[in-house]
């Protein structure tokens, strides 16, 4: 049954690798900056997926606290990327609320 067991995490991890370089191409790709924004969430996701599927097969708990950090700090950083682009976005088109004021 542990050999099942180790053949099963193996797979996922290396249908998890595939996602990872599927989801690495449409980051590089684009073609909108949305997409980038979508493929490198997609990375930071699937990678906590891995260290929490590696967790399970080496049966160390210690991983998972490990996924857990890496969690945050790869939402802090989708957060901080889409804060950037919004920043981007109103420096280029003007603030909106200015020309209203006026």
């Amino acid at each position: 049954m542990e050999h099942a067991y180790q053949i099963l995490f193996s797979i996922v991890l290396i249908s998890l690798g595939i996602g990872i370089l599927f989801a690495l191409i449409r980051a590089i790709r684009g073609p909108r900056t949305a997409d980038r924004i979508v493929g490198i969430n997609m990375i930071g996701t699937l990678s906590l997926l891995s260290i929490a599927v590696i967790a399970l097969a080496l049966r160390e708990s210690w991983l998972l606290d490990v996924s857990i950090i890496y969690g945050m700090i790869s939402f802090l950083a989708l957060a901080v990327l889409c804060m950037t682009r919004l920043g981007q976005k109103k420096t280029k088109y003007g603030d909106e609320e200015d020309e209203i004021d006026e």
